[in-house]
């Protein structure tokens, strides 16, 4: 029993060393890790490790992989995806003026059906008596560009736009890396289950079993996440209405006391009352004068005429 103990740690240590993703700022190639290979025990109670083979050289080892066919699309194991494969998660966030925001919002939809995208979630609300919307939807990322192009051919004005992308590919490959060695510890301690000899080391075994089948579930979770994020990327659009722009209105100026101004102001008013009274007095002699004289003078001579001849006294 005790030759199967000490096989599982070393296994458990083998697992534990297995690299573990992280994403690298520098793309460089890279094996997987890898661990001296452990046999099941012997008859002897011992357990048997083969002897390492030889490293082979560098630039042998390089072209035995170059000249390894592999499927399309596919890496060799622990090297950098190149340039055309990378795995790149893109994101923008776009803030567009349109005439109507309900006409441009079922544009929206008709393109993100025809770019053979999805729509993740929506929203409308009024504010000041004008409506607005959101929303969130995702698009396939070799289509990414082309989307944000017909977009801003539906605004009026692109108010803004920020977009970001995130190079996942070193980190998915140190995952494939992670992967191979947990599958091979786990295909090790199935082995090892298969030759447990009492209840007790095939509970131990396959307790440590369970563990690597929980971290084999979540690496290719994450492998997973990163190939949907990657393939497809998500954009935020914020409809606002054009609205008119608001009249400044001008500041009233602070009047300032000032008397000579006042005074030159009252002289104005002055001489203009001045003329309006002579341009009267000359419209009324003009006139009137027709009219006014002859009545004046006869009044005049009738007064006189009563005047002359007094009343005499009884």
């Amino acid at each position: 029993m005790r030759p199967l103990r000490m096989a599982v740690l070393v296994l458990m240590l083998m697992a534990a060393c297995a690299p573990r993703a992280a994403p690298a700022p520098a793309a460089q190639p890279r094996a997987p890790a890898s661990g001296g290979e452990i046999m099941a025990p012997s008859a002897g109670g011992a357990p048997a490790a083969q002897p390492p083979q030889p490293l082979k050289e560098g630039a042998a080892a390089r072209d035995r992989v170059a000249a390894t066919p592999m499927p399309p699309g596919v890496n060799p194991p622990g090297l950098v995806p190149n340039p055309a494969a990378r795995m790149i998660i893109k994101n923008a966030e776009m803030r567009l003026i349109v005439s109507h925001v309900d006409e441009a919002l079922t544009r929206i939809e008709g393109l993100v059906a025809d770019l053979g995208g999805y729509i993740l979630n929506s929203r409308t609300w009024f504010q000041e008596g004008e409506k607005y919307a959101a929303l969130t939807f995702a698009v396939p990322s070799e289509r990414f560009e082309e989307a944000l192009g017909r977009l801003r051919r539906i605004a009026l004005r692109v108010a803004d736009e920020n977009t970001s992308g995130q190079d996942v590919s070193q980190e998915y490959v140190d995952l494939e890396a992670r992967l191979a060695n947990l599958e091979a510890a786990a295909a090790r301690l199935r082995e090892f289950l298969q030759q447990a000899r009492s209840v007790e080391e095939a509970l131990e075994v396959e307790a440590r079993l369970r563990e690597l089948e929980g971290e084999i579930a979540q690496v290719k979770g994450r492998m997973n996440f990163l190939k949907g994020r990657s393939a497809y990327s998500l954009i935020t659009v914020t409809l606002e209405p054009m609205r008119p722009t608001p009249t400044p209105t001008p500041t009233p100026t602070p009047v300032v006391w000032n008397p000579g101004q006042t005074f030159r102001e009252a002289t104005e008013v002055l001489g203009v009352i001045m003329r309006a009274l002579v341009d009267l007095s000359i419209w009324v002699l003009v006139l009137g004068g027709p009219f006014v004289l002859p009545a004046a003078l006869l009044t005049f001579a009738v007064y006189r005429l009563r005047n002359r001849h007094p009343p005499k006294a009884g």
